[in-house]
This record gives C-alpha cells, sequence and structure tokens, in this order.
C-alpha cells in the first residue's frame, strides 16, 4: 500500500512500473493510460515489464491503448480487432482478457474510473453494443 501523490492523496496498491509511484484510478486513468501498472507487490517481487502490446508486440506508446478492469494494457486496435472476429453470437462472458482470461465487459456493479473509461469505449463498437 501507497500513498497516491496526487491531489487527491489517495492509498492505493496499485504501482506504475514505468515511472516507480503509487497511483490512484483516476491517476491511472488520466496520467499514466501507457503505462504497465500492477500491484505493488507484483513489482517487488519481479520489477522487469514489458511496455509492448500482448497482442501485436510493438510498443503499447505507439498507438492508442485501453486498458481493461484487470489493469491489463492493450492496443485498443488490437482488442477491437480481436473481439470483432469472435462469432456474432459470443455471450458477454466469451469477451476475455488475452492475458489472464478476465473479462472485457466490466461488471455492472464496478463503479471507478478505469471501468468507466472501458465502458465509453467499448460503447464505440458494434460487437460491444
Amino acid at each position: 500500500m501507497g500513498l497516491c501523490k496526487c491531489p487527491k492523496r489517495k492509498v492505493t496498491n496499485l504501482f506504475c512500473f514505468e515511472h516507480r509511484v503509487n497511483v490512484c484510478e483516476h491517476c491511472l486513468v488520466a496520467n499514466h493510460a501507457k503505462c504497465i501498472v500492477q500491484s505493488y507487490l507484483q513489482w517487488l517481487q519481479d520489477s522487469d515489464y514489458n511496455p509492448n502490446c500482448r497482442l501485436c508486440s510493438t510498443p503499447l506508446a505507439s498507438r492508442e491503448t485501453t486498458r481493461l478492469v484487470c489493469y491489463d494494457l492493450f492496443h485498443w486496435a488490437c482488442i477491437n480487432e480481436r473481439a470483432a472476429q469472435l462469432p456474432r453470437n459470443t455471450a458477454p462472458a466469451g469477451y476475455q482478457c488475452p492475458s489472464c482470461n478476465g473479462p472485457i465487459f466490466p461488471p455492472a456493479n464496478l463503479a471507478g474510473p478505469v471501468a468507466s473509461a472501458l465502458r465509453e469505449k467499448l460503447a464505440t463498437v458494434n460487437w460491444a453494443r
């Protein structure tokens, strides 16, 4: 656990591997949109990180990204293309994170900046409606 340095001063267990600072979800969306962020404990166990999209292996900083509620980060175009290839009758639970198999769609009862940003982005594509 650590304290985010933003004006909100929230206690958080999220840690930006690139900038090596604690971040709250508000900062994550606003200031660390292309950074690898996981828990501080994960960083203590292994501070190495891959700054590339896990789907196309090109740098995350090179294109627009999207963060899933599991905090895994991908190029938006890569996630969009992958999901669009699934059959049209795929149930929402069939859309899963390529890294951890967590849900792509945020649960209805999940609130917060990451879930809100993801819902906004998902609303722009046909497969997510």
